[in-house]
């Protein structure tokens, strides 16, 4: 009757990363979501197609903007990619674009140290000058476009006469980047093999936490025909109890040595790469063998959105744009007569981590850096930065503004058209959302930039980067791989072995000012094992220290099936915080009841 009211069942708690898809299906409009309701009606709003930025799944969207501001994102109906569905994440994070601190007008600083407000013309000519006198690198965050991943890297080429660039601010390994440039760049899987497969391998991959739209592709075999999904991991996470998965228990570290003993592939299976992979020595390279030798299909999601879009763009050490290998001289000539230059540089450049190191050692004296998040690697990188010359392209306040010597205002993704490439290498193209910011992409900034160095990349526009990128087609050559091989973890009595991994909903950036998102992530939790939890005299719920030299955290327990020399914590969650607070991402703490 009239006092009937829309609710849950309270002994059921609705708790889901895509509870917003009953507010987009609702046929009468009795579920709103917080962000929209009251404050418009459909007939003020103006849409937009669009595509999101939150992660690789590469879902199709719809922006609905009214008076400048964006008041609501909908799930696109792309049956090729997300269906008709999306995440919370995709749907409700997008309130950081009017964040208190965005970035609007230029910055340098002054004589005293501080940052101040300038024009861009003044601006322009500092940050040329300090990258001219300086030798320069270049760090790219992975959240960049395609368009503008691609002036990123012939900026780096051109204009710095450098290969040292590279798009993944997080923890690496030489490994990865070689099997990226062997095995990634130039192919193809996709959704519709993941729909066929037999049997799909999980390996450092998280699908509901690090793309949900694969967890819900995923999810649907296993309703449908009982897809055999395997897991690499220390326990079965929440998500892969939804999908059923087998369990191949493995400590952080030692997955090489688990993969090696899998056998039961076939050519219809295909082996899924999480970015944290290459965390562990070796593992790549058993996957790899893996592949070779069952003939599975072998793909990599990583977790942000412009990952594969920056690959293809060659924003990375050993590779030029179009998967032109920077060792092979041919695709260098190839390269020089479309971009027409006389030559470029031919030996391949230092990763993140190099990257870093040189300027610890005053060998590279500026860097150009976008998007990136120094604590996404390291807690000691923000220091080490410090000593150079910085040149930061940002939306928004962050660690590497707070000591950069130029800041330049880019973009967010609502006020700029781009392309953002998904894990399968499908791309994504989207329009403006907010046509009338007077902020700037990327690659415009980069074009201005280079003028001003007197090394033009003639990138004006967003357009003519993403034809220029698409003119050069993709190389026939790919680099060889080389193995490197497995090293088990070894851990001293009474301690414990960590594992992390970010979760959907945590403390990034991108999730900045909407509360009620914020609401619905999964409390931090320290998981540890029932032996290890009886050893400490701890039950459910009472909190435990973990530690090393450079700090801890503080957490309370879950008791789980997990590897009993190993426990779990939140990557990047409140009150746990791993790379800041413990300054690794995996390896040997310290477990004692706090």
């Amino acid at each position: 009757g009239a006092l009937q009211q829309v609710g849950i069942y309270e002994k059921e708690p609705f708790e889901s990363y895509f509870s917003g898809n009953t507010v987009q299906i609702c046929p009468v409009g009795a579920l709103t979501g917080a962000s929209y309701r009251f404050r418009a009606r459909p007939f003020d709003l103006i849409s937009t197609p669009s595509a999101c930025e939150h992660c690789a799944s590469g879902c199709d969207m719809r922006t609905d903007v009214r008076r400048g501001k964006t008041l609501r994102r909908l799930a696109g109906d792309d049956a090729a990619v997300n269906e008709e569905w999306n995440c919370d994440k995709g749907r409700w994070a997008f309130k950081y674009v009017n964040a208190k601190d965005r970035i609007t007008t230029p910055l340098i600083r002054d004589e005293s140290g501080q940052l101040r407000e300038a024009s861009w013309p003044e601006a322009l000519a500092l940050a040329a000058k300090g990258l001219k006198e300086n030798r320069s690198a270049v760090l790219v965050g992975g959240r960049a476009t395609l368009e503008d991943a691609y002036g990123y890297s012939k900026f780096a080429r051109i204009a710095l006469n450098t290969n040292d660039i590279d798009f993944r601010s997080r923890a690496t390994s030489k490994e990865e980047k070689n099997f990226l440039a062997s095995h990634v760049v130039g192919t193809q899987v996709n959704y519709k093999d993941l729909d066929r497969a037999d049997h799909v391998l999980l390996l450092g991959f998280e699908a509901e936490e690090e793309s949900p739209i694969v967890f819900l592709r995923l999810y649907k075999q296993v309703k449908k025909r009982e897809l055999k999904i395997t897991a690499v991991a220390p326990f079965t996470s929440r998500g892969n109890k939804k999908l059923k998965a087998e369990l191949i228990s493995t400590q952080a570290g030692s997955e090489a040595s688990a993969i090696s003993k899998i056998s039961n592939l076939s050519k219809k299976s295909v082996i899924l790469i999480g970015e944290r992979l290459s965390e562990s020595s070796g593992a790549i390279s058993a996957a790899v063998n893996l592949a070779t030798n069952s003939g599975a299909k072998l793909a990599w999601i990583p977790r942000r959105a412009g990952e594969r879009g920056a690959l293809e763009a060659g924003a990375l050490s050993n590779l030029l744009p179009g998967a032109r290998p920077v060792s092979d001289s041919a695709a260098r000539v190839d390269l020089q007569a479309a971009w027409g230059v006389s030559s470029l540089p031919s030996n391949p450049g230092l990763d993140s981590d190099e990257i870093i190191k040189e300027v610890e050692k005053g060998n590279i004296g500026a860097l150009l850096i976008g998007g990136v998040d120094p604590l996404d690697i390291s807690p000691d990188y923000q220091a080490i930065m410090e000593k150079a010359f910085i040149v930061s392209l940002e939306i928004r306040q962050s660690a590497v503004t707070q000591i950069a010597d130029v800041v330049l205002p880019v973009a967010a993704v609502v006020e700029k058209s781009g392309t953002f490439i998904n894990w399968e290498s499908r791309a994504r193209f989207f329009e403006a959302a907010v046509p009338e910011s007077l902020t700037r992409s990327d690659v415009r900034i980069l074009s201005m930039l280079a003028d001003e160095m007197g090394s033009s990349i003639n990138l004006p526009t967003v357009s003519s980067a993403r034809d220029e990128f698409n003119s050069l087609g993709t190389w026939h050559n790919r680099e060889s791989f080389t193995p490197v091989s497995g090293e088990s973890t070894k851990i001293a009595n009474g301690k414990a072995n960590l594992c992390s991994w970010r979760l959907l909903l945590d403390a990034g950036s991108l999730q900045d000012g909407e509360n009620n998102l914020a609401g619905t992530a999964h409390p931090s939790v320290a998981i540890i094992s029932k032996s290890r939890a009886d050893s400490l005299g701890v039950t459910n719920g009472d909190q435990i220290k973990i530690s090393t030299p450079r700090g801890e955290i503080t957490l309370a327990c879950q008791i789980d099936s997990i590897d009993e020399g190993s426990v779990w914590v939140p990557r990047n969650s409140i009150n746990s915080k791993v790379i800041e607070s413990l300054g690794i991402t995996s390896g040997e703490v310290s477990v004692v009841r706090a």
